[in-house]
């Protein structure tokens, strides 16, 4: 038994030192080239800065809830596939962000993913983007960064799912997918090419967002910028090669008007995390947009159609598009969700999309009760946590109760409603439409919701859905003014409109509630909460 054993043990011990040894960041810098050092000049912190807005370091970095974008505190999570990544504290603060690095040890981070001490940084730190950059560029953004405000306080650990949460062993992975090269030359590239490439390819980490990844977390050298699902797995990165399936029909300025503006060619607004990295690219340069944009428009094509989106239509017939291509993917509203400090200060809040409520303070795993719709003024009665309970105020028509509509006599749809939400409705009169005949009964609903997905700027809304009517209608027609229609007309209207564009449920609803309100018969309401029926109701006793 003991003969058996010892074998066996050698075996392990070598294996740990193979291990071990493959995982060293010594080994790592054996094999790759050496780089260039600092020189001598003094730090040039406006460069610095400039780094520091391409690099998009406040996205990550910047402490939540306080809006400030020089308070790098940490905290922000980042739940993936792998486990839950917690940003960290890169304040000049001396005991818990990098305020006692040295210059050397901040270059080893930014470059080779090595922290100080010997720890590795896990990838989802872009430093496979950032061993890009020049010593100098990095030596003046470490200089930047010590001018930020010292913030005290450290982040919760990671928690990784194993073997992932074993950090010694990103070292492997380091060894695998690590280069350590700066840029290749590039003769016969202008020098706004290689200006471009050098933001797109190093601080501003592009390729690190519009890319899929394996299962080892690594980009497929064939698929960078190609678009793919997010870290959190909520949503979807475009592709943003030249392929028809990316951003092909964008020009070299389109794109460096989104970087400043995030507005695409055809209105769409930046949302999500591109949002934040608009407010940045926002405060480069002129030079330095169109330098990325004239280096965006050469990255080799990858057929990727984004979510949701269906094939290239490459025949020379109508296709109707399917339904379901319609609804696939998250909201493209997201850049109109307003802040959690704009959503605690407001007592009226306006749906931006669908969202679900519940009668009843939601348990987990309880059944939503019905759904709110685009443009939905709802009054605040309280908030708890996450929470709010809301009223939403409407009509139900005589022998339709599961539709709650915000006027007498018009079918602007503001929610659906479960059997169990109906029993809820608190009605307050009932109403005989003198046109029509029908009856309406007036009444309140009280849900819980949760807090997101709100906006408190209701003329915000309206500008968007202006906007997004333009951009999405008049491809194809001169736009007929809104009053053209009345406001039933529009359902039906812009049902049939739909199948030939890429609106999802949330703009489809949000833009069809803007043409109600400002139709022939509502225009003069703008405001879901006014009522233009009060001089043709007859009360029923």
């Amino acid at each position: 038994m003991k003969r058996r054993a010892v074998p066996l043990l050698v075996l392990i011990i070598a294996g740990m030192a193979v291990f071990l040894a493959l995982t060293a960041p010594a080994t790592w810098r054996l094999l790759r080239p050496a780089r260039d050092v600092p020189d001598a000049t003094a730090p040039d912190l406006q460069n610095g800065r400039t780094q520091f807005l391409a690099g998009d370091c406040a996205t990550c970095h910047a402490t939540p809830g306080k809006h400030d974008d020089t308070l790098l505190g940490g905290g922000r999570s980042l739940d993936t596939a792998f486990g839950v990544f917690h940003m960290p504290n890169i304040s000049p603060d001396a005991a818990d962000g990098i305020g006692g690095w040295t210059l050397q040890q901040f270059i080893a981070a930014m470059r080779e993913g090595v922290l100080p001490h010997g720890g590795n940084a896990y990838p989802a730190f872009p430093y496979t983007s950032y061993q890009r950059m020049t010593a100098n560029d990095l030596r003046d953004l470490f200089a930047y960064l010590k001018t930020l405000p010292a913030v005290a306080g450290k982040p919760p650990a990671h928690d990784l799912k194993f073997p992932y949460s074993v950090r010694r062993g990103v070292g492997a992975w380091r060894l695998a997918f690590l280069d350590g090269r700066p840029l290749p030359d590039a003769p016969g590239q202008s020098a706004e090419w290689l200006r471009g490439r050098y933001l797109v390819e190093g601080a501003g980490h592009c390729v690190e967002c519009h890319s899929p990844r394996n299962a080892l977390g690594a980009i497929p050298s064939g698929k960078r910028f190609s678009g793919g699902p997010d870290a959190e797995r909520t949503g979807y990165v475009p592709n943003i090669t030249s392929h028809e399936t990316g951003i092909a029909y964008w020009s070299a300025s389109d794109i460096a008007t989104y970087l400043h503006e995030g507005v695409s060619p055809i209105g769409m607004k930046a949302g999500g995390d591109m949002k934040e990295v608009v407010a940045n690219t926002a405060r480069l340069s002129d030079a330095d947009r169109m330098a990325m944009a004239v280096y965006l428009k050469t990255i080799p094509a990858v057929h990727a159609p984004n979510a949701g989106m269906p094939e290239p239509n490459r025949t020379d017939q109508v296709v109707m598009l399917k339904t379901s291509a319609q609804g696939a993917g998250g909201s493209k509203l997201e850049s109109l969700h307003a802040h959690a400090d704009a959503l605690a200060r407001a007592g009226t809040l306006y749906v931006v999309s669908p969202k679900p409520f519940s009668v009843a303070r939601p348990a987990e795993g309880a059944a939503e009760d019905g759904k709110l719709l685009g443009a939905a003024a709802v009054t605040v009665l309280a908030r708890e946590g996450g929470l709010m309970q809301v009223r939403l105020d409407g009509w139900q028509q005589e022998g339709s109760p599961s539709a709650f509509y915000a006027l007498q006599g018009q079918r602007i749809l503001q929610a659906v409603l479960s059997p169990e939400a109906i029993a809820q409705v608190v009605r307050t009169k009932t109403v005989r439409d003198a046109a029509t005949g029908q009856y309406w009964h007036q009444g309140s609903l009280t849900v819980w919701v949760r807090n997101d997905a709100f906006n408190a700027d209701l003329d915000q809304l309206w500008r968007h859905s202006r906007e997004l009517y333009s951009h999405s209608c008049a491809t194809c027609h001169a736009l007929p003014h809104t009053g053209d229609f009345l406001a039933n007309q529009w359902i039906g209207t812009l049902k049939a409109m739909r199948r030939y564009t890429s609106l999802d449920e949330a703009q489809y609803r949000l833009l069809l509630a803007w043409l109600q309100y400002h139709a022939k018969d509502t225009g003069a309401q703008a405001d879901p909460q006014a009522d233009p029926q009060a001089d043709r109701k007859d009360v029923k006793s």
